[in-house]
């Protein structure tokens, strides 16, 4: 069997599909998080944090709240090899804070490492220009690859 690829090109339609799939979704609809684009393996996002994400002390985006971004963004760059599809699941995900995130966040998702039966994804959340975490998922795929 063929090594499964990431597609070069990807639907024109598919960053509005995955935008429909997930914007209504209850979990993060009010957390201020906008995919921004999808390209064959990559994934961006945007986090305008709202007060339901912040911890109200110290007014930074929960820690929670950015380990879920980059689990979101790790999906929605994989799923580009799947037409928007997501035969798969997250297996595990190891996370870095390396600096408090005060205002907007932007991630991007890509993917490092894909087979039929599962991905590596890295995620960097960025935050006024600086680093604020790092991290990588792994996804086990459901169903093997042309077969």
């Amino acid at each position: 069997m063929a090594k499964p690829l990431i597609p070069e090109t990807l639907a024109p339609d598919l960053l509005e599909r995955l935008r429909t799939r997930l914007h209504p979704w209850d979990l993060i609809k009010d957390w201020g998080l906008t995919i921004e684009s999808v390209e064959p393996g990559l994934a961006t996002m945007v986090l305008l944090p709202t007060k339901v994400v912040l911890n109200r002390s110290r007014g930074i985006v929960n820690g929670g709240v950015l380990a879920s971004m980059a689990d979101i963004l790790g999906a929605l760059a994989l799923c580009t090899a799947f037409d928007g599809a997501m035969p798969f699941a997250t297996s595990d995900l190891h996370i870095r804070y390396l600096e408090p995130a005060k205002g907007e966040v932007r991630g991007e998702g890509k993917v490092i490492r894909f087979s039929g039966r599962g991905a590596i994804v890295e995620c960097r959340l960025n935050c006024g220009g600086h680093l604020v975490a790092l991290c990588t998922a792994n996804f086990a795929i459901k169903h093997g690859i042309g077969g």
